[in-house]
């Protein structure tokens, strides 16, 4: 069995082209949200109650969480096809925390690593009607993020050997992000 990481920003589109994907894909994944998992393990320690909190748990603790997501998630990836949907890069109000940390990529031991992306500027626009809290201030904030999460990605595919491929979802082409996704899935 096989496991794919899917990467990007808040905003970029992820859950969108990775639901058309499914849809358009003839094999059956397994997708898992990181962050959903991380939460799970989080609120069983009672440490939150909203995922929002999880950037303020202390870097130790979070460390943790993290390796024991991953170690959650390879032990279902030995028996089924699973893509997980993530953030290479997480900023928090003390910096930038890499999403994928080499204990947690290298416990995972993806077989590819897939980034979607987005201009910085239609990011902006997307998330900036949002309710969700999200943390894109500025375009040249995201500009910023945007650069950081693709140069922690690259490092994931150097520790792991996994491929990279860097996917664009510009407005209004989900289809065709998620076309370009299912091919790289069956690469």
């Amino acid at each position: 069995m096989s496991l794919t990481i899917l990467t990007g920003l808040s905003g970029v589109g992820k859950s969108t082209v990775l639901e058309e994907a499914m849809l358009l894909s003839d094999k059956d994944y397994t997708v898992i949200n990181y962050g959903d998992k991380m939460f799970e393990i989080s609120k069983e320690r009672d440490l939150v109650e909203t995922r929002d909190e999880m950037k303020e748990i202390g870097t130790e603790t979070y460390k943790e969480i993290q390796a024991e997501a991953a170690e959650k998630i390879f032990e279902l990836s030995k028996d089924k096809d699973v893509i997980l949907d993530t953030h290479a890069t997480i900023k928090t109000p003390h910096g930038y925390i890499p999403g994928l940390p080499r204990w947690s990529v290298e416990q995972l031991n993806p077989n590819k690593i897939i980034m979607l992306q987005a201009s910085a500027e239609e990011i902006f626009e997307r998330t900036k009607e949002d309710d969700r809290n999200r943390e894109h201030e500025s375009v040249e904030g995201i500009q910023q993020y945007l650069n950081i999460e693709r140069e922690m990605s690259a490092a994931d595919a150097v520790l792991t050997g996994a491929y990279l491929q860097i996917i664009n979802n510009p407005d209004g082409a989900a289809k065709e992000a998620a076309e370009k996704l299912v091919k790289t899935l069956k690469a």
